[in-house]
């Protein structure tokens, strides 16, 4: 073999190389992609039994069973979802039909406000024209809601099997979590078991007291809700301050989505009704979101509040509300293995 030939080689398999590791790269990130919502799902599913082992201790150290402690902490959580379940779904669907019922008449009342206040005030005319802006013309017809029926029917099936696959993995966890744990902890190298127990000793902390604070707000948020809805004469009160109740556990952007619902709900009892509602959970998520949550989650989680917004608000945009879900417990491990990982990091001497 020549030389030149020689020296070329070994030029040749080092592109090579790089070549191969560079297409992995973009197949792993391609697929990566492709599965981050069933990523995500599965970590929730970690999160949600990572809170859940707080009442299985509480149970064992009444003096049950592991196994017989995690099977009453699991038929007390589905139980609960169940009954949530049977209260909130019927009256929903109630109240669906009840609105599709009065909404011709109730968009009827509207445009003819609209066309009392240009009315009353000339200069608006410019700007509104029944014709064009009637607010019948956004609002699809029958025949278009019928023809998404179909896409609506496959995403609720979608949506079936990945609650199943989700609470399948909850249960799965919470009765036996040891093959996970041993899974992580054989991951580790050797010098690195210490900090990798402490970092998620840590984070579980943190996810509990996630819930924890999650919990007290909520129900802060349903009373209040529920209260106001009521005085308010708008239907279905309980229904909105039960999901009011969970509402907390995205922060900053739970209380705006499940706000509408009432907000169009209240559409049918007066307009002035349903614009006093938003301001109510406009002020409400303001006070709640920004002051009063962010200092209780704080200080559960030992956390700084704007760490959590960070987080949320990062995933929130890059996976939608599954991200925003996820976002906090995701913030909770970051601290809790960058702590342990690289703040606590030996430092190494300077070479001299």
């Amino acid at each position: 073999m020549e030389p030149a030939l020689e020296r070329r080689l070994p030029a040749f398999g080092s592109w090579l190389g790089f070549v191969l590791a560079a297409a992995a790269a973009v197949a792993a990130l391609w697929f990566l992609e492709r599965i981050v919502v069933a990523v995500l799902l599965i970590f929730f599913a970690l999160v949600v039994s990572i809170a859940l082992s707080a009442p299985v201790n509480w149970f064992i150290r009444r003096g049950l069973s592991r196994r017989l402690a995690a099977v009453t902490t699991l038929l007390i959580f589905f139980g609960s979802i169940i009954l949530l379940a049977a209260l909130v779904i019927p009256t929903l669907a109630g109240q669906i039909v009840l609105l599709s019922h009065r909404l011709p008449q109730l968009i009827g009342q509207i445009d003819e406000q609209l066309s009392d206040l240009v009315a009353s005030y000339p200069d608006l005319q410019g700007f509104y024209t029944p014709q064009a802006t009637s607010i019948r013309n956004a609002v699809p017809s029958a025949s278009e809601l019928f023809q998404g029926l179909g896409g609506i029917s496959l995403s609720l099936l979608g949506a079936a099997a990945l609650a199943v696959v989700f609470f399948s993995t909850v249960a799965y966890v919470v009765l036996d979590p040891r093959p996970l744990l041993n899974a992580y902890l054989g991951s580790l190298p050797r010098a690195y078991l210490p900090a990798g127990m402490r970092a998620y000793r840590r984070a579980a902390h943190s996810v509990i007291g996630w819930t924890k604070a999650s919990l007290v707000m909520g129900a802060i948020q349903a009373v209040a809700v529920f209260i106001f809805l009521s005085l308010m004469h708008v239907p279905a009160a309980l229904v909105w301050a039960a999901l009011a109740f969970f509402a907390d556990f995205i922060p900053r952007i739970g209380g705006y989505v499940m706000a509408l619902p009432p907000v169009i709900l209240a559409l049918t009892v007066g307009p002035m009704t349903a614009i006093w509602v938003a301001v109510y959970y406009l002020v409400s998520n303001e006070i709640l979101g920004s002051v009063v949550a962010p200092k209780i989650r704080g200080a559960a989680m030992q956390m700084h509040p704007v760490l959590i917004l960070f987080f949320t608000l990062a995933f929130a945009l890059a996976f939608g509300l599954l991200g925003a879900i996820v976002a906090v417990p995701a913030a909770a491990f970051f601290s809790a293995f960058y702590s342990e990982f690289y703040m606590k990091r030996p430092l190494r001497r300077a070479e001299h």
